[in-house]
């Protein structure tokens, strides 16, 4: 039983060892006509990444994160939002950022829907009565 274990081990051995060159060997080529209509390819557009992180806003990699690098993330933002985040030296801290998101979920859900544009009209009617 052993034997022919050992035996079908250097078979097998000897197949993959000698694969490559048969293959080397015996390539065939072949030209190919085809024509593909190409369109023309987009520029890509730098997505925005799915989850932000207080790493990834931090820029500069100081541990604290500065108005100019949150608004990269969130362009209305306006300087008196980010103050009421912002500790005492008017950066955002781990915690900051943590309330800032915080409110940032809760504002849509908060603030009332705006009213679909509605059209108003005004009838005037004259009623006319003869004696």
């Amino acid at each position: 039983m052993n034997r022919l274990l050992t035996a079908a081990a250097l078979v097998t051995m000897a197949a993959l060892t000698a694969a490559p060159a048969l293959a080397a060997t015996t390539t065939t080529m072949t030209k190919s006509t085809t024509t593909a209509v190409t369109k023309p390819v987009a520029k890509p557009v730098a997505a925005k990444p799915a989850v932000l992180t207080f790493k990834l806003i931090d820029a500069n990699h100081d541990g604290k994160i500065s108005f100019e690098e949150l608004k990269k993330y969130f362009p209305a933002l306006t300087k008196a939002e980010f103050a009421k985040y912002a500790g005492k030296d008017g950066f955002l801290d781990h915690a900051g950022l943590a309330a800032f998101f915080k409110a940032q979920k809760a504002a849509p859900a908060a603030a009332p829907a705006k009213p679909a544009m509605t059209k108003t009209t005004t009838k005037t009617t004259t009623k006319t009565t003869t004696k």
